[in-house]
């Protein structure tokens, strides 16, 4: 028999941050032409309304520039991305290399840390002073 309070049932509009997402979001942007905007249709194997609610939390913030149909308008998010601004290419600078990003991760799990723009960035210092001895 089915427990219905324990099954989860996907709510477009009940959404988290998943920091992998945008972390693929950022490369993907940062490798293209800055000619073509990169839609949120163009990643395989991740449900394009998660990818677009993520641009959206992206285009928000200011990381990116962009456009398209936000989450809670007429239908499911559609999103578009122009192009990295500056505060896009810190956070990226900061968690582009794989080891780098997994350190990041790990390091924050262990101590209780959340992860946000500013605990990457002070994880990130940590174990930049860390590996220089400082």
């Amino acid at each position: 028999m089915v427990n219905w309070a324990r099954v989860r049932v996907y709510d477009p509009y009940e959404m988290r941050r998943d920091w992998d997402v945008i972390r693929t979001i950022l490369l993907a942007v940062e490798q293209g032409d800055g000619e073509k905007e990169i839609p949120s249709s163009a990643f395989s194997g991740i449900d394009e309304s998660i990818i677009a609610y993520h641009m959206w939390l992206m285009i928000e913030t200011g990381l990116v520039e962009g456009g398209g149909r936000p989450p809670g308008s007429m239908g499911p998010p559609v999103a578009f991305i122009h192009r990295l601004r500056w505060s896009g290419h810190e956070l990226l600078d900061e968690i582009r290399a794989d080891t780098a990003w997994n350190r990041i991760k790990e390091t924050a799990r262990a101590k209780g840390i959340d992860l946000t723009v500013d605990s990457i960035k002070a994880v990130a210092k940590f174990l930049i002073e860390r590996l220089l001895g400082s």
